[in-house]
């Protein structure tokens, strides 16, 4: 007689897996096929193998008899199948950043990490709030503040400054800008987060009356403020990472060279363990690469009563 070996692996697979349902989707064929399957051997040996029920299927006593002699083989065959000829598996990395980190940093430079690393699968989640590390399936955050929270590790980015940016056709109509304080000429785009406190830290810090000041829209996001800038409606202060791309097209300039360091960095940031897989090391240590990478400098903006260059100049950034 000959042996029908796939219905006999097939049998090993639903009674692992519980049902024939669960089967055929592990098997790759319809219900009804791993229903033929089963039923060839039951006719061949003339025993039922499974008994069912309302609450599924169960081994009858063929059927435990079958399953103790082709078991251990089965669970063998798979583990040689696993170790030299199934391929390795894709590691998956689902991390969780702001919207505006992840449009002006990530995504723009995720195409050079997935080319040179197609094994590894990247996910990105933006949200304005923190992903729980300890009960989310996130593997990494990447969060702006000061690298310190409880239970988890903290690998240090870049500390950005916040620069003034405006686009080249607002400040060419405008006041020329040879000091701070003239920024105040412009409407000032604020966000709603902080109620302009950005702008007030920033004034106070220079001396600067913040009263003077005529702020223009709120955004709840640094997104929606590089955009409005980007349109002409006021000057942004921002990070110096968010506005790479816009620099370099000549989208935006620096509207002044009085830039402000912050007290806060971007950290990647994961459970302890998360950092010993080998997909992470390896991006982590592409992204502080990345991130260490000199901002290449922009073509030739004209604003009124001066001549600027946008600025290519970045904090320095190290590992």
């Amino acid at each position: 007689m000959t042996m029908r070996l796939q219905d006999i692996y097939t049998f090993f697979v639903v009674t692992r897996a519980g049902s024939m349902q669960d089967a055929a989707t592990e098997i790759g064929v319809t219900p009804g096929a791993v229903s033929q399957r089963i039923k060839a051997i039951e006719e061949r040996s003339g025993n039922r193998l499974f008994s069912r029920s309302r609450k599924g299927i169960a081994l009858t006593r063929a059927g435990e008899a079958l399953w103790s002699d082709v078991s251990e083989a089965f669970s063998a065959i798979e583990a040689a199948h696993e170790r030299h000829v199934a391929p390795a598996p894709a590691a998956q990395i689902r991390i969780s950043a702001a919207p505006t980190f992840a449009y002006a940093c990530l995504v723009p430079r995720l195409g050079e990490f997935t080319n040179a690393h197609p094994q590894v699968r990247i996910t990105i989640e933006t949200d304005h709030r923190m992903a729980d590390l300890r009960t989310e399936p996130i593997d990494l955050a990447i969060r702006h503040g000061l690298g310190e929270y409880a239970g988890l590790t903290s690998q240090w980015l870049s500390s950005p400054e916040l620069i003034v940016v405006g686009s080249p056709e607002l400040l060419a109509g405008g006041k020329p800008i040879d000091s701070a304080v003239d920024c105040l000429a412009y409407p000032l785009l604020r966000d709603t987060e902080t109620v302009c406190s950005d702008w007030h830290l920033w004034c106070k810090a220079r001396g600067i009356d913040v009263e003077k000041a005529r702020f223009g829209p709120a955004f709840k996001d640094d997104f929606l403020i590089l955009k409005a800038a980007v349109q002409g409606q006021g000057l942004a202060l921002i990070h110096d990472v968010y506005v790479h791309e816009e620099l370099f097209r000549g989208d935006l300039i620096k509207a002044c060279e009085a830039a402000w360091p912050t007290h806060f960095a971007y950290y990647a940031v994961a459970l302890p363990d998360t950092f010993e897989r080998p997909a992470v090391r390896t991006f982590v240590q592409w992204l502080k690469s990345v991130s260490q990478e000199p901002f290449r400098s922009g073509p030739a903006a004209v604003r009124h009563g001066n001549a600027q260059k946008p600025s290519g100049r970045l904090t320095p950034i190290s590992s």
